[in-house]
């Protein structure tokens, strides 16, 4: 109940929004909404309880915890945690809160810090004050649907040129952006593997290739090729079902929340500032208002990224490293990042010292040799003090350098990568890594199948060799290569042929062993002969021995067979 009279001024304000006395809503405008109800529609009573406040700076700090405590939770019932920083930054402009001393900290900024944006000055080369900070804030919309999405505080820009970087962040939320960010994730980023999950991946693979190594150059399995298959297919199976359900449960994870997240932007009203009062002329820094708008997007809501791995590093990064990043580039509202004048604006970074990364367009200028030239350049600049100034003083520059690591980006969805930490060499290394072993596993992946899998056994089917000096075994299988025929004979020579699909007169899938008789003398006559089919086994290009046998046929019944 002390503060009865701010409760007297909100509902003041909304009343007097709905009738039409002031034009701006009671949140956005609630700076000039107070000044006009402090000095017009505020009664003694009101004024004295506001003066007793004032009087002491702890009274002046309860109303502060008071305001974002108790009224911000009333006034803004969606949660979005920077209303607070908003409110009393305005509050902070207009009396009696300007002369009050617990409002000092939030008259000059609503204390965020984000990526900085590259802006030159008229006729500047690149100077330290040209890398500006910009800070950002995501409010909920008022009742003014004239209001435009994004506005700018203490600097001049063309609509044109803001609004491309709110629909790029849309599209980084929810659109052709993400499907950009996740496919760049998906080949060349880190996953969310605990250690020891990652070290038993990471065994696993290795366990696969040393089981391939050993079908295609160890000892002769015998009765263990069965199991060791068995084994061989299951593990691959298994890494390969590990890795998809991770990448599947953080891209749905990610789509899902940023689904999320582009609702609460479009229900919001975006307001960038950044101080000195410039007027912009062209759109280089939409790039680093994208940037922005997405870090504002997490301080208002931080519990909605929680639930997806990739939102929260990500945006938690940009909010938490943002300072140190600086960033420049034309952007498109479909998230193209297209080139800018870039030599100034690095040695800007250089001179400025706070900066380590720069997230620059895909250009020729953006390579690091050139960012290592001008950082030594501008080191040499600032040792070079003029004698003119201070002729008997000379100063030795000790310092280290802090170079400046560029990243060049074509695409918003590119330069989140960078912005969380996500490329990591080791993962493209694994993914190549498995996507060679399972090329290997595809080709292998018949010859798996017909010893876990075994194709049914063959018959015997016409047609018969129409020699008398050859000898055909004709069979029904679509799977020849997974069968050979042996000839035991005590008149003939024994011998052993592969099962082929022939094309020629008499088209079918047979085996050709030709007649050679044995020398010396046998009791046995031109009919003596059994013909077995055995599996073959195999791996790639190792063979094993012969398989189980699955059809005997005499000599004469395949002889005859078809010519009855």
């Amino acid at each position: 109940m002390h503060y009865i009279w701010f409760w007297t001024f909100w509902h003041w304000s909304k009343a007097s929004f709905r009738c039409g006395t002031v034009l701006r809503g009671p949140l956005h405008g609630i700076a000039g909404h107070w000044d006009e109800w402090f000095r017009h529609e505020a009664s003694e009573a009101d004024r004295r309880a506001i003066e007793s406040v004032g009087k002491t700076e702890s009274g002046q700090r309860k109303f502060v915890a008071w305001l974002c405590r108790s009224w911000v939770p009333e006034a803004n019932p969606d949660g979005n945690q920077l209303v607070a920083r908003f409110v009393l930054g305005q509050l902070a402009q207009v009396p009696p809160f300007n002369g009050w001393l617990a409002f000092s900290s939030y008259r000059t900024s609503y204390g965020l810090k984000g990526v900085q944006a590259i802006v030159l000055a008229e006729k500047s080369h690149g100077e330290p004050n040209d890398v500006r900070n910009i800070e950002a804030l995501l409010l909920p919309s008022d009742a003014d649907a004239t209001a435009p999405a994004i506005v700018a505080e203490e600097f001049h820009a063309e609509p044109t040129d803001l609004e491309p970087a709110l629909q790029a962040a849309k599209q980084l939320l929810a659109g052709r952006g993400l499907l950009i960010f996740l496919a760049r994730w998906v080949v060349a980023g880190r996953r969310p593997y605990p250690r020891w999950l990652a070290a038993t991946l990471f065994a696993g693979w290795l366990a696969l290739v040393g089981l391939i190594l050993f079908l295609l150059f160890g000892p002769e399995p015998g009765r263990g090729l069965f199991l060791t298959e068995a084994i061989l297919a299951g593990l691959w199976c298994a890494l390969l079902l590990v890795d998809f359900a991770v990448v599947s449960a953080v891209a749905w994870g990610a789509w899902r929340t940023g689904v999320t997240l582009r609702k609460r932007l479009e229900a919001s009203r975006a307001r960038l500032r950044m101080k000195g009062g410039l007027t912009l002329k062209g759109g280089s820094a939409g790039f680093p208002f994208c940037l922005n708008v997405l870090s504002s997007l997490y301080r208002a809501y931080p519990k909605d990224p929680q639930s997806s791995w990739l939102w929260k590093r990500l945006l938690g990064r940009l909010c938490s490293e943002g300072r140190f990043w600086a960033a420049t580039g034309v952007l498109t509202a479909q998230g193209s990042i297209r080139q800018v004048v870039l030599a100034p604006k690095l040695r800007a970074c250089s001179l400025h010292g706070g900066i380590r990364e720069v997230l620059t367009p895909r250009q020729p200028e953006a390579d690091p040799g050139g960012a290592d030239v001008l950082g030594n350049a501008s080191t040499n600049e600032v040792g070079r003090t003029p004698r003119t100034q201070m002729p008997q003083v000379q100063f030795g520059f000790a310092a280290e350098k802090t170079a400046l690591r560029l990243h060049r980006c074509s695409h918003i969805g590119r330069a989140a990568i960078a912005l969380g930490g996500f490329k990591d060499s080791w993962q493209v290394f694994a993914n190549v890594f498995t996507i060679a072993l399972s090329i290997v596993m595809l080709a292998g992946l018949p010859d798996l199948r017909s010893v876990l899998l075994p194709p049914p056994a063959p018959m015997a089917v016409p047609p018969a060799s129409l020699s008398p000096y050859e000898l055909w075994i004709s069979l029904n299988t679509k799977y020849p290569s997974y069968f050979d025929v042996v000839l035991e004979s005590d008149y003939w020579s024994n011998r052993r042929a592969d099962v082929r699909r022939h094309t020629d007169l008499t088209p079918s899938v047979r085996a050709e062993i030709p007649f050679h008789r044995l020398t010396g003398m046998s009791a046995a006559n031109e009919d003596d002969g059994v013909v077995w089919i055995e599996r073959r086994r195999r791996f790639l290009t190792r063979e094993f021995l012969p398989g189980e046998r699955v059809g005997r046929y005499t000599v004469p019944y395949l002889s005859h067979l078809g010519h009855e």
